[in-house]
């Protein structure tokens, strides 16, 4: 059995997401703000938080609307089912796949109500809404004019603090193929199939050494906890028990020496009338707790030179992150082994494991984390499997790229009016949007993620170019082009990734850059050739061209340069991707083959680049650009020498890519300054 899928409603940026799980390892990658740490958060409430409640701003900004729309029911006069239908409500949905040939499915079997012998999937409903009885309630004394930009905030005041009061949770079984087909249930029973663990991003680990910090200890303290269990595994009982016998002995050996201390001072209180008639001997007990020593007196050490112990906050922050991640996985599954009645999937948690590790330490943890699974299994080869699904958000681009294609899931924010001020999270999964790429492209891609370094997961935007000139030269080019556009949008300010693809290969990326609807600027060269697998030369002599990329845009067929150079905008455009290559510098004039001829001809004066006609002018930027060291000629101009002009190709696509939208890093809503509520959680409230 695994948790197949989670569908969640109205939480914050995941207004209406569905999120597909690995059988064991699922990555959850995107920008800041796209709602990662909110899918996580919404489980816990559900699933772990015995008395969980929401507050207003956990509801997406959309349904604030139909917080209105109800109200004005209500003054309507309309009956209660029909407001209560337009009231929002939060929704956790999980899918459970079981094998329905299997005699035993435990916990699961409570929740599996359909009669339909081909169905394997149980569906669990949790939904945050109105409590019975309530609607009069959430609106009795609210003033009844229209809701208008003042009185919105008055309302929603009233709605943050009635909401918790007057919504609860309800849980049943739904039939997957009948809506109608329900059983009610309770977090109680949904807590015995599913156990969640989270291990979050703040873990403790700061780096303060000025005081002692014994995070690890206190993981160390829980794993005593769990082995000291009836329903533990005698192995890790016995070593408890151990401890628990030498804690013993050195009690006994402390109350024998106080005692015998005791007897000494007797007869000077004897002097004193003590006891007296009746009276009673003194005597002494000590007692020792393991549980109170692990809490209070025992520490994590390193081993040191000559017999000196260092202290837990000695070792690197990014070791103390490494084995406090896997003291917490260790402890989860020695939970878990210990429960009498395990649950029958458990699904842990892990955001940003890549804190304070090294790039080469976050992909052998991300490679690592099913091995660790196999030998954790191996001390119980008898029973069965840890039952354990990984959902690992990260923003770090070595491990998306270290983790399988079909695994990662991308969670994209995108505006969800016109005005860009309300914002909801879709659900990018590559195992499905990518299932109609060829295999050979999809292959290629798995590849080039694993071996580069790629941010397309985490970046607003992106260009792709073709080589090393114009990768050490853009930088200046977008300075520039900030510089001459002050009052416009600022590419340096932007989350942009520049990504080295060749013109061969850049076409094998326009699948993801369209599923991940990432604005690209794809940069790359005319290519100018003969014909068809002919020779280079200038681009007024050219038949075809040999860059892949310009022919996968325009078809697939041979195109003709100089009748490329003449194409409109709107044909270089395509969704969210524009492609740039070589153009006129002025009208009639030369066009370049590659960037550094093209480069040339755009600063003519300052290469002394002559001719009686423009293709005289071509050759002459061209003989010059190839006299040049590529990796030698962009130093200098990007570094010694930059006083010259951009390419009108390169600028005129950069000034497209400034201007598309950019998600916020915060996310507008309108009741920032309406409501503030005693309590509510402090993250982000639509993260």
């Amino acid at each position: 059995m695994k948790l197949n899928r989670a569908k969640i409603k109205n939480f914050r940026l995941l207004r209406d997401v569905e999120l597909f799980l690995e059988e064991q390892t699922t990555v959850i990658v995107g920008r800041n703000n796209s709602g990662k740490t909110s899918f996580s958060e919404v489980i816990r409430r559900f699933t772990s938080d015995k008395s969980a409640t929401f507050q207003i701003q956990d509801f997406s900004s959309e349904c604030y609307d139909e917080f209105c729309a109800a109200f004005k029911a209500k003054k309507d006069g309309k009956e209660d089912h029909d407001i209560r239908a337009l009231l929002p409500f939060i929704e956790l949905c999980m899918f459970f796949r079981y094998d329905p040939a299997q005699p035993q499915l435990g916990p699961l079997g409570e929740f599996i109500i359909d009669l339909d012998m081909d169905c394997d999937e149980a569906l669990v409903v949790m939904r945050f809404d109105p409590i019975d009885g309530a609607i009069d309630r959430l609106f009795d004394g609210i003033p009844q004019g229209e809701i208008n930009s003042e009185t919105r905030k008055v309302f929603f005041r009233e709605m943050a603090e009635r909401v918790p009061k007057l919504y609860g949770i309800k849980v049943w079984a739904e039939d997957p193929n009948d809506t109608d087909n329900r059983k009610e249930s309770s977090q109680a029973t949904v807590r015995n199939l599913l156990k969640a663990g989270f291990i979050n991003a703040q873990r403790g680990l700061d780096d303060i050494t000025t005081r002692e910090s014994d995070v690890l200890a206190k993981v160390l303290e829980g794993l005593f906890s769990t082995a000291s269990l009836e329903t533990a595994d005698e192995k890790e009982r016995k070593i408890a028990e151990q401890l628990e016998e030498a804690v013993r002995a050195i009690q006994d050996s402390i109350n024998g020496d106080f005692r015998d201390q005791l007897q000494q001072l007797l007869p000077t209180l004897q002097t004193l009338g003590y006891p007296g008639l009746g009276g009673s001997e003194l005597t002494t007990e000590t007692t020792l707790d393991v549980q109170r020593l692990l809490t209070n007196h025992t520490k994590i050490r390193y081993e040191g030179h000559s017999g000196v112990l260092l202290p837990e906050s000695y070792n690197g922050l990014g070791m103390r992150n490494l084995i406090f991640i896997l003291l917490q996985v260790v402890s989860f599954y020695r939970e878990y082994r210990s429960l009498a009645q395990p649950s029958g999937v458990h699904l842990v948690f892990i955001e940003e494991p890549e804190a304070h590790l090294h790039p080469q330490m976050q992909e052998v943890f991300i490679r690592q984390i099913g091995e660790i699974i196999e030998k954790l299994n191996k001390e119980h080869e008898k029973d069965p499997k840890w039952p354990v699904q990984f959902l690992i958000s990260t923003h770090s681009s070595h491990i998306a790229n270290e983790a399988r294609f079909e695994a990662i899931r991308y969670f994209l924010p995108s505006p969800a009016n016109d005005k860009a001020t309300i914002w909801n999270t879709t659900v990018k999964d590559l195992r499905q949007g990518m299932f109609d790429t060829a295999p050979k492209d999809k292959e290629f891609l798995h590849q080039y993620l694993t071996l580069t370094r790629c941010d397309l997961f985490f970046a607003d935007k992106a260009i792709l170019i073709e080589g090393t000139s114009e990768r050490l030269m853009l930088p200046v080019m977008i300075e520039k082009r900030d510089q001459s556009n002050i009052s416009g949008p600022q590419l340096r300010s932007q989350y942009m990734t520049i990504m080295e693809v060749g013109g061969a290969y850049a076409h094998k990326f326009f699948d993801l850059l369209n599923f991940l609807e990432l604005q690209t600027l794809v940069v790359t060269d005319l290519d100018p050739v003969y014909a068809p697998g002919g020779t280079k030369c200038l681009v007024h002599e050219a038949k075809a061209t040999s860059n892949a990329c310009i022919n996968t845009w325009f078809g697939g067929g041979p195109c003709v340069p100089n009748n490329l150079i003449e194409k409109p905008e709107d044909e270089r455009i395509n969704g969210r991707v524009r492609l740039a290559y070589q153009c006129r510098e002025v009208d009639e004039g030369p066009c370049g083959r590659t960037f550094e001829d093209a480069f040339l001809l755009a600063n003519t004066d300052k290469f002394g680049i002559s001719g009686d006609t423009p293709n005289a002018l071509a050759s002459d930027a061209l003989e010059k650009a190839e006299t040049f060291k590529k990796s030698a000629f962009a130093l200098r101009y990007a570094i010694d020498d930059t006083d010259w002009k951009t390419p009108t190709y390169i600028s005129d696509g950069l000034n497209w890519l400034s201007a598309g939208i950019v998600a916020p890093v915060e996310t507008a809503t309108p009741l920032v300054e309406a409501v503030a509520v005693p309590g509510a959680a402090e993250e982000p409230a639509h993260d």
